[in-house]
């Protein structure tokens, strides 16, 4: 019998899952070593506790229902919250052995399934995306394009001194197809590309960025870029370059037309552990009911100026990317600042990139 238990402790000691032996009153009696490796307790601490502790009500009463008067098992799902605040998502047997001469209670086997529902919840969000993506892109793409082939049959017929203006009005629709093509490129860039370390001079990047912005749009726009850089930056050039034209794009199209100073301010800090970016305009502002909806798919706050719907979505996807982190604060009427912030991937002393 010792030899039988000995081996049974010895089995369930070198499981990585989390094995629990609680007794008719819901106490535990025993608790497996692993679960110190997933929540960081000692399992002598928990001995004594009560199960109803860390699993909730209404599964212990379900638990109880089926299994009540008979040595069945239950196979159920459960979230567990740890000290730590962090969650942990198990898949759970439940064994009745209450009648057993030797447990005398119910056994638990959790298995650590967090990472596998993470890859559910990602496929789901990646289909939803992909839904939406697909139904935006044939509205987006075809409202230009139709737009521009009826502009194209009025040309046709207009008199020689009108064309030009048609032409045009054709043109503007063709370039605002391309801008949205650049954008679904931008997407489908930052979702398939792997994450690139890189040594990137800022102070080109942030300059070739702005000149990049459309001449006629940046006209009255005032630009000032303050730079303090400790240490060389190592990041992924294309995100980077992604991140800054999608926020001064924004800031662009969404200036106050009333002002007579408008502005931008680029200002970035570079030490040996990030690269801190504050972009700041005093533009429209951001409407306190939207703040927290602007980086969601396809978006638009406001109908100001034309878009998809898709730059600070990007903008924000990109940055959770390179591991890093985006605030907004913005007032109606006085503009709105992006503080952003994303690891400098300085190389190791000994490392060749």
């Amino acid at each position: 019998m010792e030899w039988r238990e000995g081996m049974f402790r010895e089995l369930v000691e070198n499981s990585d899952d989390i094995n629990v032996v609680v007794d008719k009153d819901l106490y535990i009696r025993y608790i497996s070593s692993s679960v110190a490796d997933v929540f960081d307790v000692r399992p002598v601490s928990l001995l004594g506790k009560k199960i109803s502790d860390y699993v909730p009500a209404e599964k212990l009463t379900q638990w109880r229902e089926k299994l009540h008067g008979s040595d069945t098992t239950l196979t159920d799902e459960i979230e567990i919250i740890g000290a730590d605040g962090r969650k942990v998502d198990f898949e759970i047997r439940v064994s009745n052995m209450l009648h057993h001469y030797t447990v005398r209670g119910l056994v638990l086997k959790l298995n650590n399934i967090t990472d596998i529902k993470k890859r559910e919840d990602e496929l789901i969000r990646s289909n939803l995306q992909l839904d939406q993506v697909i139904f935006k892109t044939t509205h987006d793409l075809k409202a230009p394009l139709m737009s521009a082939l009826g502009l194209v049959q009025i040309a046709e017929k207009a008199p020689d001194d009108e064309k030009d203006a048609y032409i045009n009005l054709i043109k503007k629709s063709l370039l605002k197809l391309n801008a949205f093509i650049e954008e679904m490129n931008d997407f489908y860039r930052n979702d398939k590309m792997e994450v690139k370390r890189e040594k990137i001079n800022l102070t080109k990047v942030l300059h070739d960025e702005m000149e990049n912005l459309d001449p006629l749009d940046r006209n009255d726009v005032q630009f000032t870029i303050e730079i303090d850089q400790r240490v060389e930056l190592y990041s992924d050039l294309v995100r980077l370059k992604t991140i800054v034209t999608n926020i001064l794009s924004n800031a662009i199209k969404y200036q106050d037309k009333k002002k007579v100073n408008p502005f931008i301010k680029i200002m970035a800090r570079v030490d040996d552990k990030n690269c801190d970016l504050c972009i700041e305009d005093n533009g429209i502002g951001i409407e306190p009911a939207y703040k927290e909806k602007i980086f969601d798919l396809f978006f638009r706050a406001t109908d100001q100026a034309q878009g998809s719907g898709l730059g600070l979505f990007i903008v924000k996807d990109t940055i959770e990317r390179l591991q890093g982190t985006i605030k907004v604060m913005s007032s109606v009427g006085e503009g709105t600042i992006f503080q952003i912030q994303i690891p400098n991937r300085l190389p190791e002393a000994n490392s060749i990139l």
